[in-house]
């Protein structure tokens, strides 16, 4: 299985703004963009920015954020683009990733960190084991720690984040260490994206 092993810090660096990859880090004073700001530039290479390398630096930056590959992101593309709002669409389907929707909920301070619960097999989804960070949640499904580890895992996360900060379309039973899927994401909640799904539209349609 491919996986993206690259620094994520610098990647943070990059994009210009936070990707939130590495849990509480990313929210503290030791984050690293913060304190020594955006990746410099070679002397002598700083030049005007091309509308080709404004649109790729969007398709990365959203791509980074998800931890996802190129291919697989391709792919969320082309399911996409099948729908009247391709921007919208794209993000819909990454938001609908079980490893996201664990970040949604609290069960992980970041992506990565419950992309690897996942992986572990420690999630279960309407009481059925999921080992597949990749998994599309539907409406109705109740996602809940599956074993000793992940419960404790969960629990602990939980009880350091605020519990009022969960988006709409997901609902948490702290007390049950489980989420529920109450609806699919819409383009109304995808309005406060943190990039420009359009230019990813654009990159790809050339």
């Amino acid at each position: 299985m491919a996986k993206d092993i690259g620094p994520k810090c610098k990647r943070c660096r990059k994009s210009r703004e936070k990707l939130f990859l590495r849990g509480d880090k990313c929210v503290s004073d030791k984050c690293v963009l913060m304190k020594r700001g955006e990746e410099p530039v070679a002397q002598g290479r700083r030049r005007s920015r091309s509308s080709y390398s404004i649109q790729l630096r969007e398709k990365q930056k959203l791509r980074m954020m998800y931890g996802i590959l190129e291919a697989q992101f391709h792919n969320y593309f082309v399911q996409a683009a099948k729908s009247r709002n391709t921007a919208a669409t794209l993000l819909i389907l990454l938001e609908r990733r079980l490893d996201n929707v664990l970040f949604r909920l609290g069960f992980a301070d970041s992506r990565p960190q419950a992309r690897q619960l996942v992986r572990h097999g420690h999630v279960a989804v309407n009481g059925r084991k999921v080992d597949v960070p990749s998994f599309q949640v539907r409406a109705g499904e109740v996602i809940s720690p599956r074993t000793e580890t992940g419960r404790n895992f969960v629990q602990a996360r939980l009880a350091s984040r605020d519990a009022g900060t969960v988006v709409p379309w997901l609902a948490l039973d702290t007390g049950q260490l489980a989420g529920t899927v109450l609806r699919l994401p819409t383009a109304d909640d995808m309005r406060d994206a943190p990039c420009n799904t359009q230019l990813i539209v654009e990159f790809y349609s050339k």
